[in-house]
């Protein structure tokens, strides 16, 4: 029989429990150029998910400098595939369509994003969610010259609400900051951003399109 551990399965979306397929372990120490020892050990494992079966490899690094504040070592986990710290929008597919060049050029950026949030890329996720955004003002509206008047532009053909408006403000000052202002955002705040902005590519892409298909099924008043 055998082990059972926690780990994170992506398509399950958390800690769950996973077979031991098998494991591989190495230590190593050497010195470094003062006389100073460090060492560690790599433990890689084939693990199997007990709920979906999904297989993945996790790397388990211990090393002699990674302590806490009291001092006791911790380790640093790496997945293969990486753990996905976020799941894609169950619409997402809906823009990838071949009749719809700007819908495709949407859904590969936002795929771009996706990867870089998985890889814990923070700043990049944030700087390619501001180049989202700046993207499909400018093709909706036309480039008028700043960001406030692309957003008071889209909120005036009733693309975007009141609300959103201010939503989107906050996230565009966001990338702006990230690239000029060596702003890094937390995980929780670039979440925060990617809420927001799903809620604006589904409000202006995926909902309209809904919307219509709906309509047509709707018995007419006779």
């Amino acid at each position: 029989m055998n082990d059972i551990i926690k780990a994170h399965c992506n398509r399950c979306q958390g800690e769950r429990n996973q077979e031991v397929l098998h494991s591989e372990e190495f230590s190593w120490e050497e010195k470094l150029d003062d006389g100073y020892p460090i060492s560690g050990t790599d433990i890689y494992e084939m693990l199997k998910c007990c709920g979906c079966d999904s297989i993945i490899l996790r790397h388990t690094e211990w090393f002699s400098g990674n302590m806490d504040s009291e001092g006791k070592l911790y380790p640093v986990f790496h997945f293969y595939p990486p753990a996905i710290s976020r799941p894609e929008p169950p619409w997402l597919h809906e823009l990838n369509t071949i009749l719809d060049e700007e819908k495709e050029f949407i859904y590969d950026l936002m795929k771009e994003i996706y990867s870089s949030l998985h890889n814990n890329s923070r700043r990049v996720a944030t700087m390619g969610i501001r180049a989202l955004l700046e993207h499909i003002m400018i093709n909706k509206v036309g480039d008028r010259g700043s960001f406030s008047k692309n957003i008071d532009a889209l909120g005036a053909e009733g693309l975007i609400s009141l609300s959103q408006e201010e939503l989107l403000k906050t996230i565009l000052e966001a990338g702006h900051a990230t690239i000029h202002r060596a702003y890094s955002p937390t995980t929780e705040d670039l979440h925060t951003c990617m809420d927001i902005a799903e809620s604006i590519v589904a409000s202006i892409y995926i909902h309209p399109d809904k919307a219509n298909k709906l309509k047509k099924k709707i018995p007419k008043r006779q």
